[in-house]
């Protein structure tokens, strides 16, 4: 047996490889956080703690983890009396997790219990280098800290090492061997090297390196990666800089070699490529928005992922990067960029206000006029006119996406013609209903021609409510599984739309216990994006059904969240679900009474957003 071999690893393998061929009957165990890299050599990998997935609210499940486990044996023995129980649970599981699970990370937490709660502890993790200290005064001094642990590790590394390992610091959750020679092959470290150097540290476990289909994805449990981050900040003024300027630049490369096929047939592989990098483009463009210099990145980033963002329901994640950036004076410096950054602000500004997204909808057209670029001018005016459907001003933008649908037939673009359809027919199919169906197969060969799933889905899904409006459940059911279908061909799971609106057609065809779990998952998607409008109409969906088992108060109190929802969005109620809630309110008011039921609403408009869905997933009460 032959332990902890790393700080001799040359002279351990030479004695392994002499006693080996010298003794065939000789076995050798040795424990190392590298490979010997010798003949004969069979290398196993030990696993770390299993740990609990996140979000995996069971609490049964949890406590099977080696993690936690381990967590929960160590606190005991410092004194520490808790129970693993509803309210301790997320808060251990949260612990282990960020703590990747390592074994003298977890029992130098556990020990910090003596004098931390639980909430304390997970707090401070940020700082875990400061924290974690205090292990056993009979274990060696690299095992007595977190911090000497790591620094133990970092020390046996050669200098070039070393200066990969701070650079890797600067990507957010896993990146490729692409994107790890794009920023870390800069200054004294040639590109070339970057395999060899990054397969090093793999092997000196202080890189992690999974399978991701045909290649591999890497990663650094986050304890090495503050360590990391630490080193390259004490690595001088230029080396940070540079190599968050390098990270930039390669995600920006990558966000505008997807843009093009976004629009079209290969969405799937180009969505799927942008999810495995979406914490990297999300830290590389909040990195260009810090830079007052880089208000043209900052365009470039907006114009290149705005199609992701719709495809993902990241509408909070587009505004809170574009909005800042759009008042700058130096944005329009870049008018073309600048006229789309405005149209990608506008829909995702809905959230936000909606007198925010107008203003910038009437910019945008504005300019784009100017301009004199057609396609400009098409993606603007059809933006002004889904402002106006949802600010309940449809007449005002009937003509403008009727302009913008003719432009767009003139030009002859496949995508420019559905996109421009999707946002007229908002209008048109309350200002001409007639023809609504007839546009509605327009728009959706188009999308079918150009291979657009997004916008095919999103139609299908409007053709649903349009069919609502008209009463034919059967149409509506049917636009919605062409929607579905749509949706799983691009991997999208994260739209409340299509399942409210399966709930409205359930509940039309009196099936009140199918319409309940839609309407929750679209309430438990809504909350997980962030989406006031989806939890507006998905809440109301629970209201109307409360009310449809004779629950009251409840029925009432649901129609106030609703409206307070709805509320902060400054939207108008829509067809057909503006009716299905005077219908519904008319039978409370009915049957519970003017008074109570008004004190049942204004206290559902008081309830913060847990209390909220808390109320909304309540199990329902009979009559």
């Amino acid at each position: 047996m032959l332990d902890n071999c790393e700080h001799l690893i040359g002279g351990c393998a030479k004695t392994a490889d002499a006693v080996l061929r010298r003794c065939p009957k000789v076995h050798l165990m040795v424990t190392s956080r590298e490979p010997l890299g010798i003949g004969g050599e069979t290398i196993y990998r030990v696993p770390p703690l299993s740990l609990p997935a996140a979000g995996d609210g069971d609490l049964s499940a949890a406590e099977s983890c080696d993690a936690v486990t381990l967590f929960v044996e160590r606190a005991k023995e410092q004194g520490a009396g808790f129970a693993v129980d509803e309210e301790t649970g997320p808060l251990v599981a949260s612990i282990c997790r960020r703590l990747d699970g390592m074994p003298l990370a977890i029992e130098l937490a556990a020990a910090r219990l003596r004098s931390l709660s639980l909430t304390g502890l997970r707090d401070r993790l940020d700082q875990r280098f400061r924290l974690l200290t205090g292990g056993s005064r009979t274990a060696l001094a690299r095992q007595q800290t977190l911090r000497a642990t790591v620094e133990w590790s970092h020390s046996l590394l050669s200098g070039a090492e070393q200066v990969v390992l701070r650079r890797l610091s600067v990507f957010a959750e896993s990146f490729d061997l692409d994107a790890a020679e794009a920023v870390c092959g800069v200054g004294d470290v040639e590109a070339f090297d970057v395999a060899g150097l990054l397969g090093s540290l793999v092997d000196k476990s202080l890189v992690v390196a999974e399978p991701a289909g045909a290649a591999l994805r890497y990663r650094l449990l986050e304890t090495i990666r503050q360590f990391a981050a630490e080193r390259l900040a004490e690595a001088g003024q230029d080396e940070p800089a540079a190599i968050e300027a390098a990270h930039c630049g390669h995600f920006l490369a990558m966000a505008e070699a997807a843009a093009p096929h976004l629009t079209g047939s290969g969405q799937d592989v180009w969505l799927a490529r942008l999810d495995a990098e979406q914490a990297n483009l999300r830290r590389a463009a909040e990195h260009a928005a810090r830079d007052p210099g880089a208000t043209g990145q900052v365009l470039r980033f907006g114009v290149a992922l705005r199609h992701y963002w719709i495809a993902r329901s990241r509408d909070g994640e587009a505004a809170g990067l574009l909005l800042p950036v759009l008042e700058r004076p130096e944005a329009r410096a870049h008018p073309e960029l600048f006229v789309v950054a405005l149209v990608t602000a506008t829909f995702s500004a809905r959230d936000a206000g909606l007198p925010a997204a107008g203003q910038l909808a009437e910019r945008a057209v504005e300019l784009a006029r100017r301009l004199g670029d057609d396609r400009l001018i098409i993606e603007a005016l059809s933006a002004r006119c889904a402002y106006c459907y949802f600010a309940g001003q449809p007449g005002r933008g009937f003509p403008l996406g009727q302009e913008a649908v003719e432009r767009a037939r003139r030009l002859g673009d496949d995508f420019l013609l559905g996109f421009s359809l999707l946002c007229w027919l908002l209008t048109s199919d309350l200002m001409a209903p007639a023809r609504a169906g007839q546009l509605y197969a327009e728009a959706i060969a188009a999308t079918e021609r150009s291979g657009d799933q997004l916008r095919n889905y999103r139609l299908h899904n409007n053709a649903a409510v349009d069919a609502l409006r008209a009463g034919d459940t059967a149409a509506a059911r049917a636009h919605l599984d062409q929607a579905a279908e749509a949706m799983q061909a691009i991997g999208q799971d994260n739209n409340p739309r299509v399942p409210t609106n399966r709930g409205w057609v359930l509940r039309q065809e009196n099936d009140t216990e199918g319409a309940r779990p839609m309407f929750e998952a679209a309430l438990r998607i809504s909350r997980r994006n962030g989406d006031r409008s989806g939890l507006a109409y998905a809440s109301l969906g629970l209201a109307c059904l409360a009310a449809d088992h004779g629950d009251w108060q409840r029925a009432a109190a649901l129609h106030g969240a609703a409206q307070a929802f709805i509320d902060q969005i400054a939207e108008p109620w829509q067809e057909p679900e503006a009716r299905y809630r005077r219908d519904s309110l008319h039978k409370v008011r009915a049957s519970f009474g003017e008074e109570q039921s008004g004190r049942a609403y204004a206290k559902g408009t008081a309830l913060s957003l847990d209390q909220a869905l808390g109320l909304a997933l309540a199990k329902a009460r009979p009559a």
